[in-house]
């Protein structure tokens, strides 16, 4: 943490606290004017679901990479790449704290796990040419070097749940009204709207992850 952040428990949340050390939390607890318990605690590391947390996390994670060699991209910070002595490239992507690693040879993906397990503790970790990663099926197909990308679980997830009829064929979305705005339309209702902006959502999050392609591919992400 670079900067103070002071966080207020009321009600229950006062009394889990107190539970968990009385003689710690117990004398600072004081009511407020309405009668609530209020508890003001100072934040020593960052607390998942903070605004800041996401960003702490990252200057952490590049820093260890940094450390060990590696050069931030400078278009996605979110990747970053290293030559190794055998002139190939290692590269490192991830979306908050799922990673994926490449690299043509596997004891370079291994040695990398390694050192990042000695900084972060034991990790899930997949390899292989087959992977789920964030909501995605992977698989890269050695026989001509390319990478499969499918969503099907996501995909009946969001054939079930919409209520339009979903029977029809197209060959493309893209109808010829796809940008015309029909201002006499009528409005969704507020159960609808909160699925359409759902579905909608997690497909443009799924969209917009990488699909990048390697030839020794591992991904691991923190266990619990």
């Amino acid at each position: 943490m670079d900067e103070t952040v002071i966080m207020m428990f009321d009600d229950d949340m006062v009394d889990y606290m107190v539970e968990t050390n009385p003689e710690k939390y117990g004398p600072h607890v004081h009511i407020n004017k309405y009668g609530k318990k209020r508890l003001y605690v100072q934040l020593l590391k960052a607390l998942y679901g903070c605004m800041q947390s996401a960003m702490l996390w990252w200057k952490l994670l590049t820093s260890t990479l940094v450390e060990e060699g590696f050069v931030v991209n400078p278009y996605d910070p979110c990747v970053a790449n290293k030559t190794m002595p055998d002139g190939k490239q290692c590269t490192v992507c991830w979306y908050v704290d799922d990673l994926k690693i490449s690299h043509e040879k596997k004891e370079v993906v291994e040695s990398l796990v390694e050192k990042i397990e000695e900084r972060y503790g034991k990790m899930t970790v997949t390899r292989g040419p087959k992977h789920t990663y964030i909501g995605m099926d992977i698989e890269f197909m050695k026989k001509n070097g390319e990478v499969k990308i499918l969503m099907k679980d996501y995909l009946t997830e969001a054939i079930n749940d919409f209520t339009e009829d979903c029977s029809r064929r197209a060959v493309t979305p893209a109808a010829n009204h796809l940008f015309r705005v029909n201002k006499n339309a009528k409005k969704l209702d507020e159960d609808d709207r909160k699925l359409l902006h759902s579905i909608t959502a997690n497909y443009y999050l799924y969209q917009g992850e990488p699909d990048r392609i390697s030839r020794w591919p591992s991904l691991f992400s923190p266990q619990g």
